[in-house]
C-alpha cells in the first residue's frame, strides 16, 4: 500500500528523504501540508509561493491602500505585509468577513486596507497559485481521490497545525487512515474531535548537563568543542545539533568558529547573504548605487564582477592602476572623462579594455531608479537572485537593510553535517546530542510580539497566531528534552555581547548541578587548532612565533634599548636606501625628531590611505593644500598682469586677482579630489580666498626690481613634471639641478610657497604659508619640527648663483598675515645643518629609535607602538634614548 509521510517544514524534507534513500525505501513519498492540499486540489495547483507574494505586495503598493498609504514605502513594509497575509491566511481568516464584522472604526480603516491590498495581491499572483483556503477548498472536491494518491498518511514532527489546514485533515480521514506519530511529543487538544490517532511513546532520558558560558561567542566555541569530542569519540555529524530559539543572533560567532574548526556545519535557516561572495557582489553593487561614485567603490564592485562573471574576466586585476591616482570620481562624468583618457598600453596586457569600463559606467550611471534593470545587465547566478529577492524585500533605496536580512542555503546536506537550526527544526527532526544556546530570560522564551499591521486590539491574537512565540518556544523545548536520545546540553552566557548580566531563562534546568566554564579553561578537545594553541599556554609557547612575540614584550620593559625598540644592524641596507633619497620638510621632521617613523614611513614604505569618498568637510591638511593652489595661482596672475608683479600690486588689483585664482582652483579640485557638500565646499573656498587676499595684501618693502614666484620647485621636485617648457624657463633655477643641505649629503627637494628674488639677485625672501594658528611662543626650529623656511633658505643659497642674502619667514594668514622671520638665519642654519648630520648618521648606524614625536597625540603610527605606550614604555625609553642620541637631543629642546 502506498505510504506518505506529512513533515513538517523542507529541513524535516530533507532529513526524511535522506534517510528514505539510505534505507532504501521504496513508494514513499515525503510531503508537507500545503504540498498535499495542492496534489488533492489538481496537477497544475500549487500554495502560494513566499517570493511570489512579496513581489506581488509590492507591484500593489502602486495601488491606493487607505491608511496603510502613510506606512507603505517604508523599508520592511513589504515583508510585514506578506508575513501579515501568510498568517490571516493560515488561521483561516477572511479578511473581508471582518472588515463587515468590525464595530471598532479604527479596526475597520485597518482590515478596510489589507482588504483592499490581499485584493491587489490576489490579482497579481500566478493564477495557478491559490490561498490556503482557496486551496482547501479545491481539494475538498477531489477529496474521494485521498487513498489512491497519499494510501495511509503519517504526520511527522508536528505538535501543531494552522486551523486552515484541520478541516481538510478531517475529511480526509474518513477516506484513508491518518496517524499523528507523536512519539514523547505534545498532542493537540483539537485531535481527537477530527477522528485522527495520536501515536505517543514514552519520553527519552538523556544526560542532562547545565553550562554556564561567558558571552554568547563563548557559548559557541564550547558547543563546538563538545562536538569534536563527541566526533572524536565515534559519533557520526548526522547524529549531532545545536540549536537556540532564534539562532540569528549567533550566526556570526557560528560562521567564523565553523570556518576555523574545519567542521561542516548545516546552517538551517541559512546563511547571511552578505556572508558568501555573491552577496558581497550584491552588496557591492547596492553601495555604488546608494551612495555615488567613487575610485574606491567601483575598483571593488569591478574587481568582484571579474571574479563572478566571465564577460569581465578579461579585465586584468591591475586595471585601475591606469587611474589617475589621486582622481576620486565621484560621479559618472568623471569617470567617462577618466575612461576616454586611456589608452590600450594604459593596460598591462596591452589590450583595449575601455569599451567595457564604459559600458559599466553608463550601466551604473542609470542609479537606482534602473535597480532592477542594472541587476540583469552586470549580475548573474547566485549574486542576481540575491540582488532580485532584495529588491522584492523592499524598495531599491533600502538595499542596504534589505541585503542586510537575507539569507542564502549553504548547499550542505543536513544528513552530513551538523545541525545549526532554530529549535522548531531540532524539534521537528531530534537528533540524539543536542546542545541549546541561548537559556537566558530575553532569548529562550523570546517574549510575545503583536503582529505590526494585525495588532491585538483589531484581531485577537488567540485567533491569529494559535501557537504564539512564546509558547511555540516553550513546546519546542520540552519537545527536544522528550525526543532527544542520549545528550542534552543546556548553556546560558553569564553576560551578552555589549557585556550586561543575563538573567536566567524559566527553562533552564534547575534539577542538574550547573557547570561553570571559564573563558580561558583548557579544553579536553579543542574546537581547532588556533583553540588548541589559545588555550594551551605551554603548546603556544613552543612556537618560534611565540617565542618572538615574548622575547618582545620582554624586551619593551627592559631599562635598555634593544632591536625590539629599533636598534638595527649598522649600515643596513635598507636604512641606507632610507636615507639615500630626496628629502622635504616633512621627512628630515621625522628623521630628526622620529628616526623609528622614519623608518616605517621611507624603510617599510607604510603611508595612510588617502580618503576617496566624500568627505564632510576639509581637513586641516586639504584647507592647507587649498589655501596654497589659490595663492600659487593668484601670484602667476598678478605677476604676468602688469610690470611690477605682485610688488605694485594694489589691494584693489589684488582682490579680483585671488577671487579668479579660487574659481579656477575650485574648478580644478571638483574634478579631480573628493571635496565635501557644495553648502560646506562653497564656504571652505570663499574662507581660503579671503585667507588668500590677507597673506597677499601685507606691505612690505619690495625688493629692488622684485619678481615673485609661487610653488616654485626644486631639487627634481615632482611638480617640475606638470610644467611645460615655458614655464621652466621663466623660473630663476634649473628645477631639476640637486640640491644638497652644506657639508652633508643630504638631498632635498620640494617646492618652496613664495620666493621673492631682486632683480640683481643679491636679496631674495622665502615665505612658507601656515593656514593654521600660531601656538604658544614664536618658535624658530620649534624642536626641530619646524624646518620648511629653512630648507627653502637652503635651497635659495645653493641654486641663485649670486648666493643671496636670504630672509626667511613663515606668514600666518589666519592672524590677520602676522609673519615670523627666521632670527639669525646663518647662525641657525648652521645649527640645523648640524643636527641634520647627526641624525644621518646615527640613523646610519642602526640607531632608529622612537623620539619625542611618538609620545604627540596626534601619532600616525601609535598602533605599531606597545599598548598604552604613552603611559609606560615611553616614559621608560625616553631617557634611554636621549643616551643614544645624545647629538640631537638639544634641538629637541630647541624653541
Amino acid at each position: 500500500m502506498r505510504k506518505t509521510l506529512l513533515v513538517a517544514d523542507r529541513h524535516a524534507w530533507r532529513s526524511h528523504r535522506t534517510q528514505a534513500a539510505l534505507d532504501a525505501r521504496q513508494g514513499l513519498q515525503l510531503l508537507t501540508i500545503e504540498q498535499l492540499t495542492a496534489r488533492l486540489a489538481g496537477g497544475f495547483l500549487h500554495p502560494v509561493d513566499p517570493e511570489d507574494l512579496k513581489i506581488a505586495v509590492g507591484e500593489a503598493l502602486a495601488t491606493p491602500l487607505g491608511e496603510l498609504d502613510a506606512i507603505k514605502a517604508l523599508p520592511g513594509f513589504r515583508r510585514a505585509a506578506a508575513a501579515t497575509l501568510a498568517k490571516a491566511w493560515a488561521a483561516g481568516l477572511d479578511l473581508s468577513e471582518e472588515m463587515t464584522a468590525a464595530s471598532d472604526p479604527t479596526a475597520k480603516a485597518r482590515l478596510d486596507a489589507l482588504t483592499a491590498l490581499e485584493t491587489e495581491v490576489l490579482v497579481r499572483l500566478p493564477k495557478t497559485q491559490l490561498r490556503p483556503q482557496d486551496l482547501v477548498g479545491a481539494a475538498f472536491e477531489r477529496v474521494c481521490h485521498a487513498r489512491a494518491l497519499f494510501g495511509r498518511i503519517e504526520i511527522h514532527g508536528r505538535t501543531e497545525m494552522s486551523p486552515v489546514w484541520r478541516p481538510l485533515l478531517r475529511e480526509i480521514a474518513q477516506v484513508t487512515e491518518i496517524l499523528w506519530i507523536a512519539e514523547a511529543r505534545h498532542v493537540p487538544g483539537w485531535l481527537a474531535s477530527i477522528g485522527i490517532t495520536a501515536q505517543r511513546r514514552a519520553p527519552e532520558r538523556p544526560a542532562m548537563s547545565a553550562i554556564s558560558c561567558a558571552s554568547p561567542r563563548h557559548e559557541i566555541l564550547e558547543a563546538l568543542r563538545w562536538a569534536r569530542q563527541h566526533l572524536a569519540q565515534g559519533a557520526k555529524l548526522q547524529e549531532i545539533a545545536i540549536a537556540a530559539a532564534s539562532p540569528q543572533i549567533w550566526d556570526d560567532h557560528m560562521l567564523a568558529l565553523a570556518e576555523t574548526a574545519n567542521l561542516p556545519i548545516h546552517f538551517v535557516h541559512g546563511r547571511a547573504a552578505l556572508a558568501t561572495s555573491e552577496g558581497q557582489l550584491a552588496a557591492a553593487l547596492a553601495e555604488v548605487l546608494l551612495r555615488g561614485f567613487s575610485q574606491t567603490r567601483l575598483v571593488r564592485l569591478v574587481g568582484l564582477l571579474r571574479s563572478q562573471n566571465s564577460r569581465f574576466s578579461a579585465l586584468p586585476g591591475d586595471w585601475w592602476r591606469a587611474l589617475p591616482e589621486d582622481a576620486p570620481l565621484l560621479d559618472a562624468t568623471h569617470w567617462r572623462r577618466a575612461v576616454a583618457a586611456l589608452t590600450p598600453e594604459s593596460f598591462s596586457d596591452s589590450v583595449d579594455h575601455r569599451p567595457l569600463l564604459s559600458d559599466i559606467v553608463e550601466t551604473l550611471a542609470k542609479g537606482l531608479a534602473g535597480a532592477v534593470e542594472i541587476g540583469e545587465l552586470v549580475l548573474t547566478g547566485q549574486a542576481l537572485a540575491i540582488w532580485c529577492k532584495a529588491l522584492t524585500e523592499g524598495p531599491a533605496a533600502a538595499l542596504d537593510v534589505t541585503l542586510g536580512s537575507l539569507r542564502v542555503d549553504d548547499g550542505l546536506e543536513p544528513e552530513a553535517a551538523i545541525l545549526w537550526a532554530p529549535a522548531s527544526a531540532v524539534a521537528a527532526r531530534p537528533r540524539p546530542l543536542t546542545w541549546l544556546v541561548g537559556l537566558t530570560s530575553r532569548s529562550w522564551p523570546r517574549g510575545p510580539n503583536e503582529n505590526p499591521l494585525l495588532p491585538d486590539h483589531i484581531i485577537p491574537a488567540a485567533r491569529l497566531d494559535p501557537l504564539p512565540v512564546h509558547r511555540a518556544d516553550r513546546r519546542d523545548f520540552q519537545t527536544i528534552c522528550a525526543m532527544t536520545g542520549r545528550e542534552l546540553v543546556c548553556s546560558r552566557a553569564r553576560r551578552d555581547s555589549e557585556g550586561r548580566i543575563n538573567g536566567i531563562s524559566p527553562l533552564y534546568p534547575r534539577d542538574v548541578p550547573e557547570i561553570y566554564l571559564a573563558r580561558s579553561r583548557e579544553p579536553e578537545h579543542a574546537a581547532s587548532a588556533a583553540d588548541r594553541l589559545f588555550a594551551r599556554a605551554s603548546e603556544f609557547a613552543a612556537l618560534p612565533l611565540a617565542r618572538a612575540a615574548l622575547s618582545t614584550w620582554i624586551d619593551w620593559h627592559r631599562e635598555e634599548v634593544t632591536a625590539h625598540d629599533g636598534l638595527v644592524r649598522s649600515n643596513h641596507p635598507l636604512l641606507l636606501r632610507a636615507l639615500d633619497r630626496r628629502q622635504s620638510a616633512s621627512s628630515l621632521v621625522k628623521l630628526l625628531r622620529d628616526p623609528l617613523g622614519y623608518l616605517w614611513t621611507y624603510g617599510f614604505g607604510w603611508s595612510e590611505p588617502e580618503e576617496t569618498d566624500e568627505p564632510l568637510t576639509l581637513d586641516a591638511r586639504a584647507f592647507g593644500n587649498l589655501l596654497h593652489e589659490i595663492l600659487e595661482k593668484a601670484v602667476t596672475l598678478l605677476e604676468a598682469a602688469r610690470p611690477g608683479g605682485l610688488a605694485s600690486a594694489t589691494e584693489g588689483e589684488i582682490a579680483p586677482a585671488v577671487e579668479a585664482a579660487g574659481e579656477e582652483v575650485a574648478a580644478r579640485w571638483d574634478e579631480t579630489r573628493p571635496v565635501p557638500p557644495p553648502v560646506v565646499w562653497r564656504r571652505k573656498r570663499d574662507e581660503a580666498v579671503e585667507f588668500a587676499v590677507i597673506a597677499l595684501s601685507q606691505r612690505e618693502d619690495p625688493l629692488p626690481d622684485q619678481r615673485s614666484w609661487a610653488e616654485i620647485p626644486f631639487g627634481g621636485d615632482k611638480r617640475v613634471e606638470a610644467l611645460d617648457e615655458e614655464a621652466r624657463l621663466g623660473l630663476p633655477w634649473n628645477p631639476m639641478a640637486p640640491v644638497f643641505i652644506p657639508g652633508t649629503e643630504i638631498r632635498i627637494g620640494g617646492s618652496i610657497d613664495r620666493l621673492d628674488l631682486a632683480g640683481d639677485r643679491s636679496r631674495a625672501r622665502v615665505t612658507d604659508y601656515k593656514s593654521g594658528k600660531i601656538r604658544g611662543k614664536p618658535s624658530q626650529l620649534k624642536g626641530g619640527a619646524e624646518l620648511q623656511r629653512c630648507l627653502y633658505a637652503y635651497a635659495v643659497k645653493a641654486l641663485v648663483a649670486a648666493r643671496p642674502v636670504v630672509e626667511a619667514r613663515l606668514l600666518y594668514p589666519r592672524e590677520d598675515g602676522r609673519a615670523l622671520s627666521l632670527e639669525e638665519p646663518e647662525a641657525t642654519l648652521g645649527k640645523l645643518t648640524g643636527y641634520l648630520s647627526a641624525a644621518s648618521a646615527s640613523f646610519a648606524s642602526g640607531k632608529a629609535l622612537p623620539g619625542p614625536a611618538a609620545g604627540e597625540h596626534w601619532y600616525d603610527f601609535a598602533f605599531a607602538l606597545p599598548g598604552g605606550a604613552k603611559e609606560s614604555y615611553l616614559e621608560t625609553m625616553t631617557p634611554l634614548v636621549a643616551q643614544e642620541l645624545a647629538a640631537i637631543v638639544p634641538l629637541w629642546e630647541e624653541p
